[in-house]
């Protein structure tokens, strides 16, 4: 998820959300689209606070995140001191981060994109993916059950993703997001549980959306929306390399 799931990604990452708009039907595709588009909106604006814990150490991190359509967003980081003013920039599949201390721009390569970001549980490519679960993934509805839905998701080709599937649980009625379990060759890798879903910025959706490395253990990355405001006019020159720089001084 810290953008639009760390934020989004992770801000996906981080995804998350529930129901507003037009009712859809129980297609798998259509189920996983309203639950994905619930929480961005036309465009989003968010405050979060991300808690990473893993055995050597723990540590909290605030940011804000920015996010317009399917393609756009941005995130800046507000605390800890010493990473204040780092930004990250995601436009389509493209992704940039720029680190202030060392005012260095870099681009996250595709070998960087399942790493953790910022040693969180989240990795950067759940910050590109975050808005493409429909569409990177063919969905079939595995479970029926009388209160929600399970959708086994697995990659299209040609998208890269090295998950087997992913099994993502919705709501039914709401569409709010339970789970997504993310599986290799080896089996369960990590799990986002969404939680404390609340009425924030107009509409309802999980506020807290929990990473669990499953492989690991002891290492769990928490993002809790703070703040949220929804379709309202973001400035164009925020998704921008420009503003990698000029949005942390």
């Amino acid at each position: 998820m810290m953008t639009r799931k760390i934020t989004a990604a992770i801000l996906g990452t981080f995804v998350a959300q529930a129901v507003a708009g037009a009712a859809v039907g129980d297609d798998a595709y259509d189920i996983v689209k309203k639950s994905q588009d619930l929480v961005r909106g036309k465009t989003s604006q968010m405050k979060i606070t991300m808690e990473i814990v893993n055995p050597d150490y723990e540590r909290t991190m605030k940011l804000e995140s920015w996010a317009q359509g399917d393609d756009e967003t941005f995130l800046l980081v507000d605390a800890p001191a010493k990473e204040k003013g780092n930004t990250f920039l995601k436009v389509g599949r493209n992704l940039w981060q720029y680190i202030k201390k060392v005012d260095e721009e870099m681009k996250i390569m595709p070998t960087m994109m399942y790493r953790g970001m910022m040693g969180s549980e989240f990795t950067y490519d759940d910050m590109v993916r975050e808005d493409s679960f429909a569409d990177d993934y063919a969905s079939r509805v595995q479970e029926d059950g009388a209160a929600y839905w399970e959708i086994k998701m697995v990659p299209r080709r040609g998208t890269g993703i090295t998950y087997t599937y992913l099994l993502y649980k919705v709501k039914k009625k709401t569409y709010i997001p339970v789970y997504v379990k993310y599986y290799d060759k080896k089996g369960l890798l990590r799990q986002l549980d969404y939680s404390a879903v609340k009425s924030m910025g107009g509409r309802n959706f999980p506020t807290v959306w929990t990473m669990t490395n499953k492989r690991k253990a002891g290492r769990v990355t928490t993002v809790r929306v703070t703040y949220a405001v929804f379709d309202k006019a973001v400035d164009g020159n925020t998704f921008t390399k420009a503003n990698l720089r000029r949005a942390g001084r």
